[in-house]
């Protein structure tokens, strides 16, 4: 059980008190409530005093370093300490109004006794001033972090201001077109102070790394191309409801979509564990950066129930592993001079593989849905058809970018892993024959040169064990 210090023991009476003359005078008057107020004062200074003494542990006698290290305030005497300041935030000033504005508590000593926080009876009474409570309502609604203790203000509150609310519209209309990096922060605000005829005002690094750190703004690194896909999906937003009807017109089974990945099947993890006092002695290997890239070429139906065999696009015409009397590949197998996909060898996909797997699976009409990649050039067939997505929105609505491709590629790289460790265990295994049959030529010519010498022999055993120890 936690300890009950007085301040609690105060808190719980005045709420107790409090609830006590709600429940049995609701329309009490002010003497009855003064009243119930010093009963329960009295109650709780004897309560405090209980607690104090019986349930507090002792309190460890500071050192001389710590009471050198905080020192007393003048006028105070011996044996005591000043009373430690408490740094309210935001949001604990926040909510201390909204306490206040229950109006369950009669007088401001009441509150703040019920209040989780240590307060000052001054400082709460300067909360809940008008003024003061209109300015701490208004920062909240501006969206200043709850957390902070006190509001960081600028020499230049009008350009802050500005530049703040340029900030805002520039995040709600063109964010994506327009990076707001550091330097387009000094040259706006050097254009709003200009506007608003501010002088001694200097964009510099510092004022806009200031005005970042006030608004509660971080400074990241942009990855990835999303922000244009949106973009795009949205003025491709008519070409795709067209798309959409027309693929209304076929069964799902009969809608079939292409995409091309690349791979670099050799290359392995970079992240292994190692010992706590091993790290900075880690190295890698040479497999960990290896480029080899060869281009997949997979397509499915909407339904998943027809998976057409993945084609690979090499740079080889024949590669080492397959050339006889290896056996062939086991895949749909293309060679280009970069490993790409071109016109040439898109028309032998199409060709050879996918029309090929489709007219063994039916004779019904399907559809074909690729990216707008200059490779897929226009080809023609009586019962498939080829449908081009819109420019750059194969990240939002290319099928087989929703998880398909990686999902193959963590299936890939498990195998290679069971593979790596299946050769290293049986190059471990085939190392130690070789040792094991090293020992035993060893034993042997010492047993032939013992017995040509006339000497006793010595036990395989033994040699074995001495010329096969560590």
């Amino acid at each position: 059980m936690s300890a009950v210090t007085p301040r609690a023991a105060r808190a719980a009476a005045a709420a107790a008190a409090e609830a006590a003359v709600q429940e049995i005078f609701p329309v009490a008057s002010s003497e009855t409530r003064q009243a119930v107020s010093v009963a329960a004062a009295a109650a709780t200074a004897a309560a405090a005093a209980h607690f104090h003494e019986t349930a507090l542990p002792p309190t460890p006698p500071r050192s001389a370093a710590s009471r050198r290290a905080r020192p007393r305030a003048s006028g105070v005497a011996d044996g005591l300490i000043r009373k430690e300041r408490t740094a309210l935030s935001l949001g604990d000033k926040i909510a201390f109004i909204r306490l206040f504005d229950r109006g369950v508590h009669t007088s401001m000593q009441s509150l703040v006794d019920s209040f989780d926080i240590p307060i000052s009876l001054s400082n709460a009474r300067r909360i809940c001033e008008p003024r003061e409570r209109s300015r701490l309502l208004a920062r909240e609604r501006s969206g200043e972090p709850l957390d902070v203790v006190r509001a960081r203000r600028s020499r230049f509150e009008a350009v802050d201001k500005a530049l703040r609310a340029w900030y805002d519209g520039i995040q709600t209309m063109a964010r994506r077109d327009l990076p707001v990096t550091l330097a387009v922060l000094e040259a706006k605000a050097a254009e709003i102070a200009a506007e608003l005829g501010v002088t001694g005002f200097k964009a510099s690094t510092g004022f806009v790394q200031k005005w970042a750190q006030r608004h509660s703004l971080r400074n990241v690194a942009l990855w990835g191309q999303g922000g244009s896909a949106i973009e795009a999906a949205r003025q491709g937003e008519e070409r795709m409801a067209e798309i959409r009807r027309e693929l209304a017109k076929y069964d799902p089974d009969h809608i079939y979509n292409m995409d091309e990945t690349g791979l670099q099947f050799r290359c392995l993890p970079n992240r292994a564990y190692i010992a706590a006092g091993q790290r900075r002695r880690a190295r890698g290997t040479k497999a960990m950066k290896a480029k080899d890239r060869v281009t997949l070429v997979l397509a499915c139906n909407a339904t998943g129930s027809h998976k057409l065999p993945i084609a690979i696009i090499g740079s080889a015409a024949v590669p080492l592993c397959f050339k006889p009397p290896r056996a062939s590949c086991p895949l749909p197998y293309f060679n280009q001079k970069s490993a790409w996909m071109d016109s040439v060898v898109y028309q032998k996909w199409f060709t050879s593989v996918f029309v090929a797997g489709v007219q063994a699976r039916t004779r019904e009409p399907v559809i074909l849905i690729v990216d707008n990649c200059g490779a897929h050039t226009e080809l023609t067939h009586p019962q498939e058809r080829i449908c081009a997505l819109p420019p750059n929105v194969t990240a939002i609505h290319q099928p087989l970018d929703a998880g398909v491709i990686a999902s193959v590629k963590r299936r890939y790289k498990k195998r290679l892993i069971a593979l790596v460790l299946r050769v290293h265990e049986d190059k471990v295994r085939r190392e130690a024959a070789e040792a094991a049959a090293a020992a035993d030529a060893v034993v042997a010519e010492a047993s032939v040169a013992a017995a040509a010498a006339g000497a006793r022999p010595t036990p395989l055993a033994a040699l074995r064990g001495r010329h096969c120890a560590p």
